[in-house]
Protein backbone atom coordinates (compact mmCIF):
# COMPACT_ATOMS: atom_id res chain seq x y z
CA UNK A 1 0.00 0.00 0.00
CA UNK A 2 2.64 2.47 0.96
CA UNK A 3 4.63 1.69 -2.13
CA UNK A 4 1.63 1.99 -4.56
CA UNK A 5 1.47 5.40 -2.68
CA UNK A 6 4.91 5.84 -3.38
CA UNK A 7 4.99 5.31 -6.44
CA UNK A 8 1.83 7.40 -7.37
CA UNK A 9 3.54 10.32 -5.97
CA UNK A 10 6.79 9.75 -7.97
CA UNK A 11 4.46 9.67 -11.32
CA UNK A 12 2.48 12.69 -9.98
CA UNK A 13 5.95 14.51 -9.66
CA UNK A 14 7.31 13.20 -12.69
CA UNK A 15 4.75 14.83 -14.83
CA UNK A 16 4.94 17.65 -13.32
CA UNK A 17 8.35 18.36 -13.80
CA UNK A 18 7.95 17.43 -17.75
CA UNK A 19 5.16 20.84 -17.71
CA UNK A 20 6.43 23.97 -19.13
CA UNK A 21 4.45 25.60 -16.31
CA UNK A 22 6.60 24.06 -13.04
CA UNK A 23 10.37 25.49 -14.69
CA UNK A 24 8.46 29.10 -15.00
CA UNK A 25 6.67 29.01 -11.94
CA UNK A 26 10.15 28.58 -10.52
CA UNK A 27 11.63 30.76 -12.46
CA UNK A 28 8.94 33.46 -11.45
CA UNK A 29 9.84 32.19 -7.69
CA UNK A 30 13.26 32.49 -8.54
CA UNK A 31 12.79 36.36 -9.48
CA UNK A 32 10.41 37.32 -6.51
CA UNK A 33 13.43 35.97 -4.57
CA UNK A 34 16.01 37.48 -6.11
CA UNK A 35 14.97 40.95 -6.12
CA UNK A 36 13.37 40.58 -2.76
CA UNK A 37 17.43 40.19 -1.97
CA UNK A 38 18.97 42.90 -3.57
CA UNK A 39 16.35 45.62 -4.27
CA UNK A 40 17.51 49.00 -1.59
CA UNK A 41 16.21 48.37 1.65
CA UNK A 42 14.00 45.01 0.22
CA UNK A 43 11.91 47.30 -1.15
CA UNK A 44 10.32 44.75 -3.72
CA UNK A 45 9.58 42.60 -0.54
CA UNK A 46 6.27 44.45 0.39
CA UNK A 47 2.50 43.54 0.46
CA UNK A 48 1.76 47.07 -1.26
CA UNK A 49 4.27 46.30 -3.84
CA UNK A 50 2.73 42.92 -4.70
CA UNK A 51 -0.64 44.24 -5.27
CA UNK A 52 0.62 46.63 -7.75
CA UNK A 53 2.40 43.57 -9.59
CA UNK A 54 -1.07 41.96 -9.69
CA UNK A 55 -2.52 45.31 -10.87
CA UNK A 56 -0.37 45.75 -13.86
CA UNK A 57 -1.08 42.56 -14.67
CA UNK A 58 -4.47 42.17 -14.81
CA UNK A 59 -5.02 43.52 -18.20
CA UNK A 60 -2.25 41.17 -19.98
CA UNK A 61 -3.91 38.18 -18.10
CA UNK A 62 -7.10 38.61 -19.19
CA UNK A 63 -5.76 38.46 -22.93
CA UNK A 64 -2.66 36.17 -22.39
CA UNK A 65 -5.97 33.53 -21.20
CA UNK A 66 -7.90 34.37 -24.20
CA UNK A 67 -5.44 33.36 -26.23
CA UNK A 68 -4.69 30.19 -24.33
CA UNK A 69 -8.14 28.95 -25.86
CA UNK A 70 -7.16 29.90 -29.24
CA UNK A 71 -3.76 28.59 -29.15
CA UNK A 72 -5.06 25.64 -27.28
CA UNK A 73 -7.41 25.21 -30.44
CA UNK A 74 -4.30 25.98 -33.20
CA UNK A 75 -5.22 29.93 -33.80
CA UNK A 76 -4.06 32.34 -33.38
CA UNK A 77 -5.64 36.53 -32.98
CA UNK A 78 -3.01 39.68 -33.31
CA UNK A 79 -5.67 42.06 -33.29
CA UNK A 80 -6.00 42.19 -30.01
CA UNK A 81 -4.45 45.43 -29.35
CA UNK A 82 -6.63 47.30 -32.17
CA UNK A 83 -9.42 45.37 -30.16
CA UNK A 84 -8.54 47.18 -27.17
CA UNK A 85 -8.08 50.28 -28.81
CA UNK A 86 -11.40 50.38 -30.91
CA UNK A 87 -13.51 49.15 -27.88
CA UNK A 88 -12.31 51.72 -25.36
CA UNK A 89 -12.67 54.77 -27.83
CA UNK A 90 -16.22 53.74 -28.50
CA UNK A 91 -16.86 53.34 -24.68
CA UNK A 92 -15.34 56.57 -24.19
CA UNK A 93 -17.18 58.25 -26.78
CA UNK A 94 -20.11 56.91 -24.95
CA UNK A 95 -19.89 57.13 -21.56
CA UNK A 96 -18.98 61.03 -22.34
CA UNK A 97 -21.75 61.20 -24.38
CA UNK A 98 -24.86 59.85 -22.16
CA UNK A 99 -23.07 61.48 -19.10
CA UNK A 100 -24.20 64.66 -19.17
CA UNK A 101 -24.46 67.74 -22.00
CA UNK A 102 -20.85 69.22 -23.84
CA UNK A 103 -20.72 71.86 -21.41
CA UNK A 104 -21.60 69.97 -18.50
CA UNK A 105 -18.65 66.51 -19.49
CA UNK A 106 -16.01 69.82 -20.19
CA UNK A 107 -16.30 71.13 -16.41
CA UNK A 108 -16.44 67.94 -15.08
CA UNK A 109 -19.96 67.20 -14.03
CA UNK A 110 -21.51 64.06 -14.77
CA UNK A 111 -25.36 63.90 -13.87
CA UNK A 112 -26.25 60.97 -15.76
CA UNK A 113 -22.68 58.98 -14.89
CA UNK A 114 -24.21 55.71 -13.81
CA UNK A 115 -26.78 55.37 -16.96
CA UNK A 116 -23.68 56.06 -18.79
CA UNK A 117 -21.33 53.93 -17.24
CA UNK A 118 -23.63 50.79 -17.42
CA UNK A 119 -23.92 51.80 -21.24
CA UNK A 120 -20.06 52.17 -21.80
CA UNK A 121 -19.37 48.37 -20.57
CA UNK A 122 -22.49 46.82 -22.87
CA UNK A 123 -20.81 48.92 -25.75
CA UNK A 124 -16.84 48.05 -25.10
CA UNK A 125 -17.60 44.14 -24.53
CA UNK A 126 -20.45 44.07 -27.60
CA UNK A 127 -17.71 45.97 -29.84
CA UNK A 128 -14.75 43.57 -28.60
CA UNK A 129 -16.95 40.61 -29.20
CA UNK A 130 -18.16 41.79 -32.41
CA UNK A 131 -14.53 42.77 -33.69
CA UNK A 132 -13.95 39.07 -32.11
CA UNK A 133 -16.78 37.43 -34.54
CA UNK A 134 -15.69 39.23 -37.36
CA UNK A 135 -12.15 37.65 -36.96
CA UNK A 136 -13.88 33.96 -36.83
CA UNK A 137 -16.31 34.49 -40.12
CA UNK A 138 -13.11 35.31 -41.71
CA UNK A 139 -11.48 32.35 -40.86
CA UNK A 140 -13.96 29.65 -41.06
CA UNK A 141 -16.06 30.85 -43.58
CA UNK A 142 -13.12 32.39 -46.20
CA UNK A 143 -10.99 29.29 -44.71
CA UNK A 144 -7.75 31.43 -44.04
CA UNK A 145 -5.15 31.66 -41.60
CA UNK A 146 -6.26 33.48 -38.36
CA UNK A 147 -2.64 34.84 -38.35
CA UNK A 148 -3.01 36.12 -41.92
CA UNK A 149 -6.52 37.67 -41.16
CA UNK A 150 -5.83 38.82 -37.82
CA UNK A 151 -2.56 40.42 -38.72
CA UNK A 152 -5.16 42.29 -41.70
CA UNK A 153 -8.01 43.04 -39.41
CA UNK A 154 -5.15 45.17 -36.65
CA UNK A 155 -4.88 47.37 -39.62
CA UNK A 156 -8.29 47.98 -39.65
CA UNK A 157 -9.22 48.12 -35.95
CA UNK A 158 -6.55 50.45 -35.81
CA UNK A 159 -7.96 52.87 -38.82
CA UNK A 160 -11.19 53.13 -37.50
CA UNK A 161 -10.36 54.05 -34.38
CA UNK A 162 -8.30 56.65 -35.97
CA UNK A 163 -11.23 57.67 -37.83
CA UNK A 164 -13.39 57.79 -35.04
CA UNK A 165 -11.24 60.27 -33.04
CA UNK A 166 -8.94 62.11 -35.62
CA UNK A 167 -5.98 60.84 -34.29
CA UNK A 168 -6.60 62.32 -30.87
CA UNK A 169 -7.52 60.68 -27.13
CA UNK A 170 -11.24 60.94 -26.08
CA UNK A 171 -11.12 63.38 -23.35
CA UNK A 172 -13.64 64.42 -19.96
CA UNK A 173 -13.41 60.37 -19.09
CA UNK A 174 -15.06 60.92 -15.41
CA UNK A 175 -12.53 60.32 -12.90
CA UNK A 176 -14.96 58.70 -11.06
CA UNK A 177 -14.04 55.66 -12.97
CA UNK A 178 -10.79 55.86 -11.60
CA UNK A 179 -11.42 56.87 -8.15
CA UNK A 180 -14.39 54.82 -7.32
CA UNK A 181 -12.94 51.32 -9.20
CA UNK A 182 -9.48 51.50 -10.56
CA UNK A 183 -7.64 52.94 -7.39
CA UNK A 184 -9.78 51.80 -5.06
CA UNK A 185 -8.54 49.02 -3.04
CA UNK A 186 -10.95 46.07 -1.01
CA UNK A 187 -9.69 46.46 2.69
CA UNK A 188 -7.55 48.79 1.55
CA UNK A 189 -5.12 46.09 -0.34
CA UNK A 190 -6.72 44.35 -3.23
CA UNK A 191 -7.56 46.58 -6.00
CA UNK A 192 -10.74 45.62 -7.55
CA UNK A 193 -9.40 45.38 -11.41
CA UNK A 194 -7.83 42.37 -9.98
CA UNK A 195 -10.78 40.39 -8.32
CA UNK A 196 -12.53 41.33 -11.40
CA UNK A 197 -9.57 39.71 -13.74
CA UNK A 198 -9.00 37.10 -10.63
CA UNK A 199 -12.54 35.81 -10.92
CA UNK A 200 -12.51 35.97 -14.68
CA UNK A 201 -9.24 33.34 -14.62
CA UNK A 202 -10.63 30.83 -12.39
CA UNK A 203 -13.60 30.86 -14.11
CA UNK A 204 -11.89 30.42 -17.33
CA UNK A 205 -9.56 27.34 -15.79
CA UNK A 206 -12.81 25.68 -14.64
CA UNK A 207 -14.47 26.03 -18.19
CA UNK A 208 -11.12 24.36 -19.92
CA UNK A 209 -10.40 22.20 -17.37
CA UNK A 210 -13.91 20.90 -17.02
CA UNK A 211 -16.40 21.45 -19.18
CA UNK A 212 -16.71 19.84 -22.89
CA UNK A 213 -16.39 23.23 -24.39
CA UNK A 214 -12.75 23.26 -23.30
CA UNK A 215 -12.05 19.57 -24.24
CA UNK A 216 -13.47 20.15 -27.66
CA UNK A 217 -11.06 23.19 -28.04
CA UNK A 218 -8.05 21.05 -27.45
CA UNK A 219 -9.36 18.48 -29.61
CA UNK A 220 -9.45 20.83 -32.41
CA UNK A 221 -5.97 21.91 -31.35
CA UNK A 222 -4.70 17.53 -31.51
CA UNK A 223 -6.84 16.76 -34.78
CA UNK A 224 -9.34 19.25 -36.73
CA UNK A 225 -10.29 16.13 -38.67
CA UNK A 226 -10.37 13.71 -35.78
CA UNK A 227 -12.72 16.31 -33.86
CA UNK A 228 -14.76 16.51 -37.13
CA UNK A 229 -15.54 12.83 -36.73
CA UNK A 230 -16.34 13.01 -33.11
CA UNK A 231 -18.99 15.48 -34.26
CA UNK A 232 -17.42 18.66 -32.88
CA UNK A 233 -19.08 21.92 -34.86
CA UNK A 234 -15.79 23.31 -35.86
CA UNK A 235 -16.97 26.55 -37.35
CA UNK A 236 -19.56 27.19 -34.50
CA UNK A 237 -16.26 26.48 -31.97
CA UNK A 238 -14.09 28.30 -33.49
CA UNK A 239 -16.51 31.64 -33.45
CA UNK A 240 -16.98 30.86 -30.11
CA UNK A 241 -13.54 31.54 -29.52
CA UNK A 242 -13.14 34.16 -31.13
CA UNK A 243 -16.01 35.95 -29.56
CA UNK A 244 -14.36 35.03 -26.30
CA UNK A 245 -11.01 37.09 -27.15
CA UNK A 246 -13.54 39.97 -28.48
CA UNK A 247 -15.05 40.23 -24.75
CA UNK A 248 -11.81 39.74 -23.39
CA UNK A 249 -10.86 42.43 -24.80
CA UNK A 250 -13.53 44.73 -23.65
CA UNK A 251 -12.75 44.01 -20.41
CA UNK A 252 -9.36 45.05 -20.77
CA UNK A 253 -10.33 48.06 -22.65
CA UNK A 254 -13.10 48.93 -19.61
CA UNK A 255 -9.96 48.34 -17.39
CA UNK A 256 -7.78 50.74 -19.34
CA UNK A 257 -9.80 53.70 -19.71
CA UNK A 258 -10.84 52.99 -15.81
CA UNK A 259 -7.37 53.29 -14.58
CA UNK A 260 -5.97 55.95 -16.89
CA UNK A 261 -9.35 57.97 -17.13
CA UNK A 262 -8.10 58.39 -21.20
CA UNK A 263 -7.89 55.99 -24.07
CA UNK A 264 -4.84 55.38 -25.51
CA UNK A 265 -5.01 55.37 -29.24
CA UNK A 266 -0.83 55.08 -29.27
CA UNK A 267 -0.36 52.14 -27.15
CA UNK A 268 -1.50 47.83 -27.25
CA UNK A 269 0.98 47.89 -30.10
CA UNK A 270 2.49 44.97 -28.52
CA UNK A 271 -0.30 43.53 -26.78
CA UNK A 272 -0.55 40.86 -29.04
CA UNK A 273 2.67 39.68 -28.74
CA UNK A 274 2.65 39.92 -24.98
CA UNK A 275 -0.40 37.83 -24.20
CA UNK A 276 1.19 35.06 -27.12
CA UNK A 277 4.35 35.47 -25.12
CA UNK A 278 2.21 35.18 -21.17
CA UNK A 279 0.63 31.59 -22.78
CA UNK A 280 3.30 30.12 -24.15
CA UNK A 281 5.92 30.83 -21.25
CA UNK A 282 2.69 28.87 -18.64
CA UNK A 283 3.09 25.87 -20.98
CA UNK A 284 0.48 26.20 -23.70
CA UNK A 285 1.85 24.99 -26.68
CA UNK A 286 2.41 26.70 -30.15
CA UNK A 287 1.21 23.46 -31.86
CA UNK A 288 -2.33 23.26 -30.10
CA UNK A 289 -3.62 20.43 -28.15
CA UNK A 290 -1.83 21.34 -24.89
CA UNK A 291 -3.31 24.25 -22.32
CA UNK A 292 -2.65 25.72 -18.91
CA UNK A 293 -4.64 28.57 -17.88
CA UNK A 294 -2.93 28.73 -14.20
CA UNK A 295 0.25 28.20 -16.46
CA UNK A 296 -0.83 31.45 -18.19
CA UNK A 297 -1.18 33.45 -15.07
CA UNK A 298 2.44 32.36 -14.16
CA UNK A 299 3.67 33.73 -17.89
CA UNK A 300 1.77 37.31 -17.13
CA UNK A 301 3.66 37.66 -14.05
CA UNK A 302 7.01 37.14 -15.22
CA UNK A 303 7.56 40.07 -17.40
CA UNK A 304 5.58 42.64 -14.87
CA UNK A 305 7.46 41.43 -12.23
CA UNK A 306 10.94 41.64 -14.08
CA UNK A 307 9.41 45.15 -15.07
CA UNK A 308 9.10 45.99 -11.32
CA UNK A 309 12.12 44.44 -10.30
CA UNK A 310 14.05 46.19 -12.51
CA UNK A 311 12.36 49.53 -11.83
CA UNK A 312 13.30 49.26 -8.60
CA UNK A 313 16.47 48.43 -9.16
CA UNK A 314 17.32 51.83 -11.03
CA UNK A 315 17.67 50.07 -14.35
CA UNK A 316 15.94 50.57 -17.58
CA UNK A 317 12.53 48.47 -17.55
CA UNK A 318 13.52 48.23 -21.39
CA UNK A 319 16.11 44.92 -20.29
CA UNK A 320 12.55 43.37 -19.48
CA UNK A 321 11.81 43.06 -23.25
CA UNK A 322 15.54 40.61 -23.65
CA UNK A 323 14.40 38.66 -20.81
CA UNK A 324 10.96 37.75 -21.57
CA UNK A 325 12.47 37.17 -25.18
CA UNK A 326 14.81 34.46 -23.86
CA UNK A 327 12.60 32.99 -21.34
CA UNK A 328 9.86 32.69 -24.38
CA UNK A 329 12.65 30.70 -26.28
CA UNK A 330 13.19 28.73 -23.71
CA UNK A 331 9.50 27.92 -23.03
CA UNK A 332 9.25 26.87 -26.46
CA UNK A 333 12.19 24.35 -26.22
CA UNK A 334 10.41 23.47 -23.23
CA UNK A 335 7.52 22.22 -25.27
CA UNK A 336 9.40 20.86 -28.21
CA UNK A 337 11.14 18.87 -26.05
CA UNK A 338 8.06 17.00 -23.91
CA UNK A 339 6.69 16.67 -27.69
CA UNK A 340 9.44 14.55 -28.96
CA UNK A 341 9.39 12.50 -25.60
CA UNK A 342 5.63 11.80 -26.04
CA UNK A 343 5.35 11.32 -29.27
Amino acid sequence: MNKLAYDDGSTWFYRLRETTAFWMFLILLGLVALFSLISPHHAFLSVNNFFNIALNASQLVLLAVGMTFLLGAKEFDLSVGSNIVLASILAAKTITALAGTPDEVAVGDYPHLGLAVAVGVVVALGSGALFGLVNGLLVTTLRLSSFLVTLATTAIGLGMALVLTHGANVPDIPRALQTDFATYRLFDLVPLPVLLSLALVMLLWFVLAQTRFGVHTLALGSSVDAARRAGINHKLHLLKLFALMGVLCGVAALLDISRFATTNIGGHQTDNLQAVAAAVIGGTSLFGGMASVQGTLVGSLIPVVLGTGLVIMGLDSFYQLILVGLIVIAAVYIDQRNRQTRF
